[in-house]
């Protein structure tokens, strides 16, 4: 395949599944630039992988794979980076200049109730919000379809008592 063929096929999958990628980036980052930057990165990631794509999976599997993965090692260098940023603020009376307005739509509430759960849990219920089946999420995170199951029940429950919190 030449390369500009190449190009534009990528192009082409990029675009129609560029709402995976969109919506990973908003339950794992919280402000703009980091959305933008996630963005950024997993589409780097998702090109440097392309080659090695062989069609074993579904191509929206794939980009589930590599834009979860990617967030993940994304969000622990950050949480890593904002501690060390974090001392360096110590002698800030405020920090609210950091912090963006925070809507209370239903949606931004989810959002923000999904923000709280762990790695796995919020990338399994992501994936059940976007209309997996439970044979699809257990091949993109690699627990048993049984366990697919059990989590997205506990991960409702746990989803709904952090929604009474913030309403």
């Amino acid at each position: 395949m030449t390369d500009d063929r190449q190009k534009d096929q990528f192009l082409d999958i990029l675009e129609k599944n560029i709402g995976i990628i969109l919506k990973i980036a908003r339950a794992y980052s919280n402000t703009l630039p980091d959305k933008e930057d996630l963005i950024n990165d997993i589409t780097l990631e998702l090109w440097k992988s392309f080659r090695r794509f062989k069609g074993d999976s579904k191509i929206s599997t794939w980009i589930y794979r590599v834009a979860l993965n990617t967030s993940m090692n994304s969000r622990r260098k950050r949480e890593k980076d904002k501690l060390l940023f974090l001392d360096d603020l110590k002698q800030v009376e405020s920090l609210s200049w950091i912090l963006e307005p925070q809507d209370s739509s239903h949606t931004e509430i989810l959002y923000q109730c999904i923000d709280e759960l762990n790695q796995l849990n919020k990338a399994i219920i992501l994936l059940y919000l976007d209309g997996n089946s439970h044979d699809e999420i257990s091949d993109i995170t690699g627990i048993s379809k049984t366990n697919v199951g059990t989590r997205i029940s506990r991960i409702k429950e746990q989803i709904k008592n952090l929604a009474f919190t913030k309403i």
